[in-house]
């Protein structure tokens, strides 16, 4: 299924002019109607993610004038969290990692916490009358799973705590959302510490930014590794994207960019989109992963927006000239030019002259590419890239997996949100 009818619809929905609109009219709106700005959060205690995010509530409480209103959640559907075991625990051991850099506590047990803690602990959130405060102290019992710290009191039966977080779902789903951790103001959706500084920026453009307060979190940036490694080692990137994939697609210059930073080689290895390997994807996750695309493409310098989908025929047709533009040096180089005319300029890559466009690009020989295009020994490879990804707890793009000189593993990460932590990661490696 086509993500949207056309380049001239997606160009249009995803404006920055359209957006500022949009926020204007709801602005006022409020204004007018005299309400106070309300942000709503919504909580799913067994993710990691929500645990850390958790922890800044009452901050955010008392740095702006908003209502803060928690909505506890049930986990995702599994159309919008597939492969569950690896996200759980990637997400645990990714929740552990970017913690210290946000001066917050999370460790990973290396497995969830028991289900009588589970359950302990929605009780306990269902009966709270602070959740703002209460959400991290009852998640940091549940994640010790310390069920002698959890309240085992709550005047909350079975049966009301299930309504709790049925009709907190219910409402994330009516909104547009299948994601804990997330945050909804207005119109748009803020997913856990990553876009946290959104909605902060958001909150002090409408004058809500209490006067003194600072914002809570900042965007995290890659370090730019200074000098020569002292240790002479060079490493290995193995990059898992999806020509398919928007966060794929503003992700490819920066990781291909790596080498020009840091002493690391990028080995470039395309999976195919999870659509065509028939795991489908529901409307408001496709909706919401575009606009927060562009949301981080215009933040990051990176183009999109006028999109032509490549689902199907366009990613076969790329993926079978990507061994041979492999064996010059410009895989890279042609899954670049490819997403930019797919994802940014509204090219229909998937047609004989959209192909050549991009072979022109990428620098190939399009007269031999026409004589390549079209095989099939692609299927075999992309394959064993994804089964990769799964053995290190991937299951998305686009991935990162960074590799010393003996083949050891020494992080592996998800989304175009760790390249900076990927990059932190190397240079630890180098220093050591």
């Amino acid at each position: 299924m086509a993500i949207l009818a056309s380049k001239v619809v997606s160009a249009l929905i995803l404006s920055p002019r359209m957006r500022a609109f949009s926020r204007s009219m709801k602005a006022l709106r409020r204004k007018l109607s005299g309400q106070r700005p309300e942000v709503l959060y919504f909580h799913q205690p067994d993710d990691p993610y929500s645990q850390l995010t958790a922890q800044v509530l009452t901050e955010l409480q008392a740095r702006y004038d908003i209502d803060l209103q928690v909505k506890l959640v049930n986990e995702p559907e599994d159309d919008a969290a597939p492969e569950r075991l690896a996200l759980q625990a990637h997400s645990r051991r990714d929740a552990a990692l970017i913690a210290t850099f946000h001066n917050l506590s999370f460790t990973d047990a290396g497995q969830q916490p028991s289900e009588a803690s589970l359950k302990l602990a929605r009780r306990s959130l269902a009966a709270s009358s602070n959740l703002p405060k209460a959400a991290a102290e009852i998640g940091e019992a549940f994640w010790s799973d310390d069920t002698d710290k959890l309240d085992r009191t709550a005047m909350v039966s079975d049966d009301q705590t299930e309504r709790v977080f049925r009709e907190g779902t219910r409402l994330r789903g009516q909104l547009g959302h299948y994601l804990g951790a997330t945050f909804f103001f207005e119109g748009e959706w803020y997913w856990g510490l990553d876009r946290l500084p959104y909605l902060e920026e958001r909150l002090a453009e409408a004058g809500l930014r209490l006067s003194g307060c600072r914002q809570i979190t900042a965007f995290q940036t890659r370090p730019e590794f200074m000098g020569s490694p002292s240790n002479g080692k060079r490493l290995t990137v193995e990059f898992y994207p999806s020509a398919r994939s928007p966060y794929s697609a503003i992700a490819m210059k920066e990781t291909l960019d790596l080498p020009n930073h840091y002493p690391v080689n990028v080995h470039v290895r395309p999976v195919l989109p999870m659509v065509m390997r028939n795991l489908p994807v529901p409307p408001k996750k496709r909706f919401y992963i575009l606009r927060d695309t562009k949301r981080e493409a215009d933040r990051i310098g990176a183009p999109f927006g006028k999109i032509a989908d490549p689902v199907g025929e366009p990613v076969r047709r790329v993926y079978s000239l990507f061994s041979w533009a492999e064996e010059q040096g410009k895989g890279g180089a042609l899954l670049q030019a490819f997403v930019d005319m797919a994802w940014a300029e509204g090219i229909e890559t998937g047609s004989d002259n959209g192909m050549k466009q991009v072979c022109a690009r990428a620098g190939l020989d399009r007269e031999v590419a026409s004589t390549i295009i079209d095989n099939k020994d692609w299927e075999g490879w992309a394959e064993d890239n994804r089964l990769q990804m799964l053995k290190s707890d991937l299951w998305g793009v686009p991935s990162f997996r960074l590799i010393d000189e003996n083949g050891t593993e020494l992080y592996a990460g998800w989304g175009r949100d760790r390249i900076w932590l990927l990059a932190h990661e190397i240079q630890k490696a180098l220093a050591s």
